[in-house]
């Protein structure tokens, strides 16, 4: 077994239409034997377009660990925060000047004043408006957009509060995810990995930011793309054009190449 792993924004695609052009590369990746999941902070409906359009043959990580699904979306696993800590996480960003997305099973909560959630989420998936801080059912993750310079203060005052019982960690360039502690991309892996009679012969893994981190560490290979965060510049086997220019195409491209192997150079670059 061969596996290979993409997140989705950033890496595989940037909004909601996979090109062409990693379509038919992915195509390719399954005809070779591959097999392909994505990991990624969406819920089911917002990643359903992409599963499909890749063809994924194995559970895809969603939540950012937070829930494993089967190609079709059935959970085979879930991992919720408890309702004190978000409650009391919801108390203490809710005046701060950020918009904030509540995970739900399947459906996203957030305030009529959070326009850029609602304007996300308006075609893939159910919105429920919240009025006040209160939980009233599940929730895998709470997650915060806000402008990227004060990105590092809201990091930094979230770890101090919380960072005994959450995991506090940026999912992009103004996104700052808060899960229960232990919940991230990595550990969802080692939960399907587990399951196997054996661990894949080699896997290949994508991503862009810090949430990627765990689940590149685990990865035989770990491809970024070019405009990466930097952390994961710093430690991917491979650098990728970035996703508006195809990046998975050229991944793949490689990972079906004569001159692929594990062992090559950290931080060759693709381009």
């Amino acid at each position: 077994m061969k596996l290979f792993i993409t997140d989705i924004d950033d890496t595989l695609s940037v909004g909601e239409v996979v090109s062409e052009e990693v379509m038919n590369a992915c195509a390719r990746l399954r005809s070779a034997g591959w097999d392909l999941m994505v990991a990624t902070g969406r819920t089911y409906s917002a990643a359903r377009r992409h599963m499909e359009a890749i063809g994924v043959t194995r559970p895809s990580i969603l939540y950012n660990g937070g829930r494993i699904v089967e190609p079709g979306g059935r959970p085979l696993y879930s991992r919720l925060m408890d309702r004190d800590l978000a409650r009391r996480v919801l108390e203490y960003v809710w005046t701060l000047p950020l918009e904030l997305q509540i995970s739900g099973d399947e459906h996203i909560g957030c305030r009529e004043k959070d326009a850029e959630t609602r304007r996300f989420f308006a075609g893939v998936g159910p919105i429920r408006l919240v009025t006040e801080p209160v939980v009233t059912e599940p929730v895998f993750r709470i997650c915060l957009w806000m402008d990227s310079e004060i990105m590092p203060e809201v990091e930094r005052d979230l770890r101090e509060r919380f960072g005994h019982e959450a995991e506090v960690c940026p999912g992009g360039t103004q996104f700052m995810d808060i899960q229960p502690l232990g919940t991230s991309k990595g550990t969802a892996l080692d939960r399907l990995l587990a399951e196997l009679p054996s661990r894949p012969e080699v896997i290949v893994a994508a991503g862009d930011h810090r949430n990627d981190l765990e689940l590149l560490r685990r990865a035989d290979i770990a491809a970024s793309p070019v405009n990466a965060h930097e952390t994961l510049l710093r430690e991917a086997d491979l650098v990728i054009p970035r996703a508006t220019e195809h990046g998975i195409s050229t991944l793949i491209d490689h990972i079906l190449s004569p001159d692929f192997s594990v062992g090559g150079a950290t931080g060759q670059r693709l381009l």
